[in-house]
């Protein structure tokens, strides 16, 4: 019995070990699968997200090419601007839990500076008798080149750069890119 007990002992600690092996690597590839998934889904909306500010911001050039010389041919394009705002503020809540806090403080600012400019849109008046037309015109026009120009490319920079943290891409890649 001495004999079979050895060889016994071998195999039954080769099958606790190879058990416990297999049960801690499954563990470690599932998480590191979860964590592969997570961060696929993040990349996901970065990417969704820039093609919403290019859809926002195409949107305002629209308007702003209108405001520029509105004329009664053409129509104010307050609806489609709004739409553009309100598909990014929606995916922006629905994402909002994959967002860290910063980039997602971030979106939820941009988004109100973007419905103010909308509500500016719509306040404009519509008839060219209106009183303060041309003033009102002038004001909006030059709010939206200014925003368009300097703001929008300074708010989407701080954007990128949050995206960048909340997906660990660090800066020296950046610079080397860059």
């Amino acid at each position: 019995m001495g004999q079979i007990s050895g060889p016994m002992f071998g195999v039954v600690s080769y099958l606790v070990l190879a058990c416990v092996g297999g049960a801690l690597g499954y563990y470690f590839a599932r998480k590191r699968t979860e964590y592969e998934i997570g961060y696929q889904h993040r990349v996901e909306i970065v990417e969704r997200v820039q093609r919403l500010l290019l859809s926002v911001a195409g949107e305002f050039e629209t308007a702003l090419g209108y405001v520029r010389e509105p004329g009664p041919s053409r129509k104010l394009p307050v609806e489609s601007v709004g739409r553009a705002v309100d598909e990014l503020d929606k995916y922006r809540v629905q994402q909002e839990i994959w967002l860290d806090a910063e980039t997602s403080a971030r979106l939820e600012s941009l988004v109100a500076g973007l419905r103010a400019r909308q509500r500016m849109l719509e306040r404009l008046p519509q008839n060219y008798g209106d009183a303060g037309f041309e003033r009102e015109y002038t004001r909006a026009a030059e709010d939206l080149e200014s925003w368009l120009g300097v703001g929008f490319p300074q708010v989407h920079k701080e954007l990128e750069d949050s995206f960048r943290r909340m997906l660990g891409i660090g800066t020296r890649l950046r610079r080397k890119v860059a």
